[in-house]
């Protein structure tokens, strides 16, 4: 007969499930009772974050006995080696540290565990600034054992030659989704005969998205070897440009784009780029040819050249879209910076009236106000938004009106997607705590700090996180 104080397991479930993202909560419910650890246990340790300094400590906990880690079903997991000091000798960077090559190399007392046992379901791996030749062959093959393994996000990580990069991505022939920023090679030898057909190319008939952030100068190269691989599954295309210094580079650049975007042909879904430099990139976007790409539904551009976006837009137009065979698919226009060019307003609103955009169903962009002391009057605590009254608010509204009439044609067919952005200039402010409302609103963007710094709630340099995404923020910005 069921107690009083007893609760249905799937009302225990669903009061979990709530406290998700609770960590100190859901460690209370873990000591609860038997049938609370494995719900509580499937949240606290659904992703894991492991630095440099914590490797002896998880190694520990994973040979022991009475070690459950291997049944908390843990999806995915970070590894990134420790900052160090400036100025510190070669020997010492963080690239030539061991950590990740002890943690694949561990085998339990009795031989019967590995990494890839203590992690068996085990769907995104993140590693962040390692240097691939502190890997041992057995380390290596450890990494092929996670058979389930769908994400690869790699942050800093230096590879010695082309191969091994492309040996990495045949080890996952699973893999759906890769992600990189500021990943390159050694030497400058490892970029040459990119197209050698003795290289060992991976086939990744699942990988449908490419993300590669902060590409400049030294990770080009890396986004070279990718267009080496057959890319025919490729659903998104993910870019963002940092800086690439002469114009050589850049053009070699724009060819590696277009050959992954030729590559995905009709399958691409998704195109997005990001400039956050103004050079010579724009002149070079005429080599990236998407009108092949027949079934695109999404394109973002985050270009802040007045001339770059409309030619872009123009080169869409081209024969192949214009014939009464294409099926026009694009439904999302995502121009972030739209309001800022200094275009033909006429000339665009117009373009867009093509039957290449004729499915379009969004066009978004960001429109801009200020707001001061005066728009906050009444908030107990900063909100970055001004008072639904506020003047401020009054002149986003005129705001969206205004630019709304620069393109009629688009805005009678009810496609006009503005997304409001409003930006605090009304100095600092203190709530009554003595905290500045402005510097908290600073603070809260600024990633790049927490991943070059250990985990600060973890000293030790184990962490879990609370959800499967989480492990990333130590690597992204």
């Amino acid at each position: 007969m069921m107690s009083g104080l007893e609760l249905p397991s799937e009302l225990i479930d669903l009061i979990i499930d709530h406290l998700h993202d609770e960590k100190p909560t859901l460690k209370i419910c873990a000591l609860v009772c038997r049938d609370w650890v494995a719900p509580s246990r499937f949240h606290l340790f659904r992703s894991i974050r492991l630095y440099q300094n914590g490797v002896g400590r998880f190694i520990s906990l994973c040979d022991s006995p009475l070690s459950t880690i291997f049944s908390a079903k843990t999806s995915s997991f970070l590894f990134a080696t420790n900052a160090i000091a400036a100025g510190a000798p070669a020997v010492h960077q963080r690239e030539n540290k061991s950590g990740l090559n002890r943690l694949l190399t561990w085998r339990s007392l009795d031989g019967q565990k590995t990494l890839a046992t203590v992690l068996p379901q085990l769907g995104t791996l993140i590693l962040g600034y390692i240097g691939w030749w502190t890997l041992s062959a057995s380390a290596k093959e450890t990494l092929a054992q996670f058979e389930s393994l769908r994400e690869l996000r790699i942050r800093g990580v230096v590879f010695e030659t082309r191969d091994q990069f492309l040996t990495l991505l045949g080890t996952f022939p699973n893999l759906e989704v890769l992600s990189m920023s500021r990943c390159y090679f050694r030497s400058s030898e490892a970029t040459a005969n990119s197209r050698d057909p003795s290289l060992n190319i991976a086939h990744l008939p699942r990988l449908h998205t490419i993300s590669i952030s902060d590409l400049g100068d030294e990770s080009a190269a890396m986004a070279d070897a990718i267009a080496l691989l057959p890319c025919h599954s490729l659903r998104v295309l993910d870019l963002h440009i940092a800086y690439i210094s002469t114009f050589e580079l850049t053009r070699g650049a724009a060819i590696v784009i277009g050959r992954l975007v030729a590559s995905a042909g009709p399958s691409l879904e998704a195109f997005s780029v990001k400039l956050t430099y103004r050079g010579d990139f724009d002149t070079c976007f005429e080599l990236i040819d998407l009108t092949k790409n027949t079934s695109l539904q999404r394109i973002s551009l985050g270009i802040e050249e007045d001339g770059c976006v409309l030619s872009i837009l123009q080169r869409l137009t081209g024969p192949t879209t214009s014939s009464k065979s294409f099926i026009p698919t694009l439904q999302s226009l995502d121009i972030e910076d739209l309001t800022t060019l200094s275009i033909d307003w006429e000339t665009l609103d117009m373009l867009l009236q093509h039957p290449y955009f004729s499915a379009l169903s969004e066009l978004r962009y960001i429109v801009s106000a200020d707001f001061y002391n005066e728009d906050v009057i009444g908030q107990r605590f900063f909100t970055g938004l001004p008072n639904r009254r506020s003047n401020a608010r009054k002149t986003m509204l005129k705001n969206v009106e205004d630019f709304g009439a620069r393109l009629p044609l688009c805005r009678a067919r009810g496609i006009l997607r503005p997304q409001e952005c409003y930006s605090w200039v009304g100095g600092p402010i203190h709530d009554a705590d003595g905290s500045n409302w402005a510097d908290d609103a600073e603070d809260s963007d600024d990633a790049e700090d927490a991943e070059e710094a250990d985990d600060a709630d973890d000293a030790d340099g184990v962490g879990d996180a609370n959800d499967a995404n989480s492990g990333g923020d130590a690597l992204s910005e």
